[in-house]
């Protein structure tokens, strides 16, 4: 089966980093103009320190379109997460996509957070954040993880449920 990666960004994500990416570029157009017509030492700073924050632009624009999950024959990844984020198919045996999507003027941005949870052969429970992302977006992700795991023995399903070792 061929890898498959599916973007993780959220539009309010996508539309930050586009104002500031905007912003950027747009001072050093500002810069640099006034560079040409007033080269001093103030203003080759400026226009240093500028270009600096545009090759910080483009990494933080780079980080933010590589977020994901990439889908491989026996495995995932989640390439957001720093450490434990692959998973083999075959020790995942239940996934739940949680968002709360209800109308609310008390919560704040983490409460709006896309969860994934997977429920483990030796019955740990992982609960991945992906951050702001549409409902889309997230069980598209859910529908492929459930492609791709592995049907359990049917001696080890109980009402629908994995049964348990004890």
């Amino acid at each position: 089966m061929k890898d498959k990666f599916i973007k993780i960004i959220s539009p309010i994500q996508l539309a930050v980093v586009g104002i500031l990416d905007i912003a950027v570029i747009a001072y050093l157009i500002f810069a640099i103009a006034k560079l040409i017509h007033n080269p001093k030492t103030s203003i080759i700073f400026f226009a240093a320190g500028v270009a600096v924050a545009l090759v910080v632009a483009v990494l933080v624009t780079k980080e933010v379109l590589t977020n994901g999950v990439i889908f491989h024959d026996d495995e995932l990844e989640f390439t957001g997460m720093d450490s434990d984020n692959i998973f083999d198919y075959n020790d995942i045996i239940k996934v739940e996509t949680e968002k709360d999507e209800k109308p609310s003027f008390v919560k704040n941005f983490v409460d709006r957070q896309s969860k994934i949870i997977l429920t483990l052969k030796d019955e740990k429970v992982v609960t991945i954040n992906i951050g702001i992302t549409t409902k889309t977006t997230l069980e598209k992700i859910g529908d492929e993880i459930k492609r791709r795991i592995p049907e359990l023995p049917q001696d080890k399903i109980v009402n629908n449920e994995p049964k348990s070792d004890e």
